[in-house]
């Protein structure tokens, strides 16, 4: 339920995540000042409510749900403003908060296992674990479909034998991007990611002179959060909410480099429980870039399975102006650079799983 996962988040974890900054308080979160729930009947404090494949049925939801309170972020006399698509400035603003999210949980092992028992079983609204099956096992039929729609917008593109088979390809290679991308609470890089990193699920504070923002940007909406890959929040963010025209003469990664700069600095400033510097091990440039790629590519997963069996002309058209629907399913030039993206980055990661499957079967 993502009722519960949200009340948890701010009623069990954040408290943790705040404790280990030495002012004690998020900058990244709302303050939370009620956080409660009551579930009974749907489903049980230990159940878990995320198994697409035994959802809870029958129960009434009548007189249930939750309750949060959160401090009003206008209190201090600041102005803070949402919108989709992000200029260049206001996204690397988002990604240096979603980088102190991250580092106040990163490989934290007992605040993992906590946030893994506690929070959504596989972090993220778009892992493939939580997703209806019917997504995967549909895909090749809601890619050509796609494909006869939009064929006309792209002519060459969709002409490319590696374009018109993406559905297929996608659906093979499904299982081992996900694999990649779902740490355990004791692995390298683990950390709490946010799960739904879209630009509407932040404030942005409109207070600096020449208009442009400044301080930090407040994320909401925790309820899809849990244990994963900080890079799943980073490539769904970027594809949400950037134009390609931004990502284009090293944009892209140059928004990426800051997110990992934000990351490294933030990470220096944790504290543990005992009041010592937590240690800071390296996060290595070209496993973050690894780990971009393959989550950019499960979201493309993503997008495909869930959107773009329906997609057309005409639900772009119509969807156009819609901040909270990301931009890869309401405009056309969006589209197209996303789906060239995933195809060169379908051709790498079909390699690395062949080279891989090569060099288990010689051990």
């Amino acid at each position: 339920m993502y009722v519960r996962t949200e009340v948890r988040f701010y009623g069990e974890i954040l408290p943790s995540l705040n404790a280990k900054r030495a002012g004690g308080s998020s900058p990244f979160a709302p303050r939370c000042l009620l956080a409660e729930s009551d579930l009974t009947g749907v489903v049980s404090d230990e159940e878990r409510a995320t198994d697409v494949n035994n959802p809870a049925g029958g129960a009434s939801l009548e007189g249930k749900g939750g309750t949060l309170v959160l401090r009003s972020l206008g209190g201090g006399g600041g102005d803070y403003y949402q919108t989709s698509p992000l200029s260049p400035h206001d996204a690397s603003r988002c990604l240096s908060s979603l980088a102190r999210l991250h580092a106040s949980a990163w490989e934290d092992v007992p605040l993992l296992r906590k946030a893994s028992d506690r929070l959504s079983e596989c972090g993220g609204s778009y892992h493939l674990r939580i997703r209806n099956p019917r997504e995967l096992v549909e895909m090749e039929k809601s890619w050509e479909g796609f494909v006869e729609r939009f064929r006309h917008v792209d002519p060459e593109l969709f002409a490319r034998d590696g374009v018109r088979d993406i559905g297929k390809r996608m659906k093979e290679l499904a299982e081992y991007v996900c694999d990649e991308l779902s740490p355990g609470v004791e692995d390298a890089y683990a950390t709490i990611v946010h799960g739904d990193y879209k630009g509407m699920n932040v404030f942005l504070p409109r207070d600096a002179p020449d208009g442009g923002g400044g301080g930090d940007a407040v994320i909401i909406d925790y309820a899809s959060a849990g244990v994963g890959l900080g890079m799943s929040d980073v490539a769904m963010h970027l594809t949400h909410a950037v134009r390609p025209r931004d990502f284009s003469n090293g944009g892209e990664m140059k928004l990426v480099d800051g997110y990992l700069d934000a990351l490294e600095a933030a990470r220096g400033d944790m504290m543990t429980p005992q009041g010592a510097s937590a240690s800071v091990r390296p996060y290595p440039r070209d496993a973050a870039l690894r780990h971009y790629r393959l989550a950019s590519l499960d979201y493309f997963r993503f997008i495909l399975g869930r959107f773009y069996r329906d997609s057309s002309p005409e639900t772009f058209e119509r969807r156009k102006n819609g901040m909270n629907t990301t931009l890869v399913n309401r405009n056309v030039d969006a589209m197209l650079a996303f789906v060239k993206r995933a195809e060169g980055h379908l051709m790498e990661f079909e390699e690395e799983r062949r080279r891989r499957s090569l060099e288990s079967a010689d051990s």
